[in-house]
């Protein structure tokens, strides 16, 4: 009989990885919003390469919560590739609607990792909306 636990693992470990890759390459080659992908950046990159590989090894044998942050993560990609990138020519109603999604997917993130102050990047979020 095979061990799951250690066979999962580095594949837990790369689900997580590549979509955040693609978060953090679609804010880096963004082709609208270009200013809001570069005051989230630090944050993209916090999460991505410190909170979110912490949090899955101390959460490795939780798959259920593993599996949600998978979801979330992908849900995030796909946010970040419309809100930074899709279709360039936009209405200002579709292009709130991605930031809010975008906004809802973050903050869900940080809250699932245990982030405890990120009213800056929600503040951001909402200043941009607005506008």
């Amino acid at each position: 009989m095979v061990d799951t636990g250690n066979s999962t693992k580095p594949l837990i470990l790369s689900i997580v990885g590549p979509l955040m890759n693609k978060v953090k390459l679609s804010m880096i080659s963004a082709k609208k919003n270009q200013q809001l992908a570069g005051k989230l950046q630090g944050t993209i990159n916090l999460v991505a390469e410190q909170l979110l590989p912490h949090w899955l090894s101390e959460n490795l044998n939780n798959y259920e919560e593993i599996n949600n942050m998978q979801n979330l993560c992908y849900l995030l990609a796909m946010k970040t590739q419309q809100v930074f990138n899709s279709r360039i020519i936009h209405t200002c109603i579709d292009q709130n609607w991605d930031l809010k999604g975008f906004k809802q997917v973050l903050v869900r993130i940080l809250r699932q990792i245990g982030a405890s102050d990120y009213d800056e990047v929600t503040g951001l979020l909402d200043f941009v909306i607005k506008t």
